[in-house]
């Protein structure tokens, strides 16, 4: 008898959480490696020595999530993926038994590629035919005018503009923009502004039968670090200062309410708490729960 057929890959990162009468399902994108030193102000060999300590590896390798809420039957997507062919977000939503042409929203945090060109196929068609997709004011108008690139010499940031734009394209007529004056963009799911990372970043909680859940998309990129060290700012973040202002005010938030929290780029599935000890922050993993 043979024992060489070893696995070679996990089972789909597929896991589903009930907060009151909202079913909320977290899908992974996957990971990626990335490929420069992301925070600019911290020397590199200590970063090292936080990942390394925290038995993490440098360069860093980021997972991204995606969230499906779904609110009385209607389904609403947290954030679409990097797409490219690279993300995997599409296969682990069909392997949670859902259709994507059941997906009525596409609820962005923030228009960075890794969360929203997933939004087309590689032939730049949409990936949710059905959706409206549902994006902060201030943070569509920043990523539809290529006068707001501050270097057109960088190919990273002209290419987010650029890929911005396209993800955006097909759904002419289908996008929706709201204020901060709307508490709740998508019925059951309320928005907190979270500006930094960039214009109109965007938190969201999830409230029922007295349960929350904050969504908090990306305060952190790496929780080794940033939770240490709150104050590192990302080569990613468009209004640096700000982000670490909201970083700070959401750790303390996320904390002093004791919320059940998860995150774009905390490690699958990323639910948990988050506690403050003297000058820094602890994510404290939620168990693993077998039923809803």
């Amino acid at each position: 008898m043979s024992h060489n057929n070893q696995p070679l890959t996990q089972v789909p990162a597929v896991y589903h959480k009930k907060i009151g009468e909202v079913a909320v399902t977290v899908v992974s994108d996957g990971n990626s490696t990335l490929p420069f030193w992301p925070y600019y102000e911290l020397v590199e060999d200590k970063g090292k020595e936080l990942l390394h300590n925290n038995f993490e590896t440098s360069p860093l390798v980021l997972n991204t999530n995606c969230f499906i809420i779904n609110v009385n039957g209607q389904l609403t997507l947290i954030d679409a993926g990097l797409g490219m062919g690279v993300g995997v977000v599409l296969q682990n939503i069909k392997a949670a038994g859902v259709d994507v042409n059941d997906i009525e929203t596409v609820l962005l945090t923030h228009i960075h590629p890794d969360h929203s060109y997933g939004l087309i196929h590689t032939d730049g068609t949409k990936a949710f035919p059905n959706a409206e997709v549902v994006v902060r004011d201030i943070e569509y108008a920043y990523w539809m005018d290529n006068g707001n690139i501050k270097n057109p010499l960088d190919e990273i940031e002209s290419a987010n503009f650029k890929m911005a734009q396209d993800a955006f394209a097909p759904y002419q007529g289908q996008i929706r923009t709201f204020t901060n004056a709307d508490k709740e963009p998508v019925s059951g799911i309320q928005a907190i502004e979270a500006p930094g990372h960039t214009p109109g970043h965007t938190a969201y909680l999830i409230e029922s039968n007295g349960e929350k859940l904050l969504i908090w998309g990306d305060i952190l990129h790496n929780a080794a670090i940033q939770l240490l060290r709150p104050e590192e700012k990302i080569i990613m973040d468009v209004l640096p200062e700000l982000g670490v202002e909201t970083r700070k005010r959401i750790l303390e938030f996320a904390a002093t309410e004791k919320l059940l929290v998860s995150g774009m780029h905390l490690d699958f599935p990323g639910f948990g708490h988050i506690r403050k000890q003297e000058d820094h922050f602890v994510h404290i993993p939620e168990k693993w729960q077998p039923t809803l």
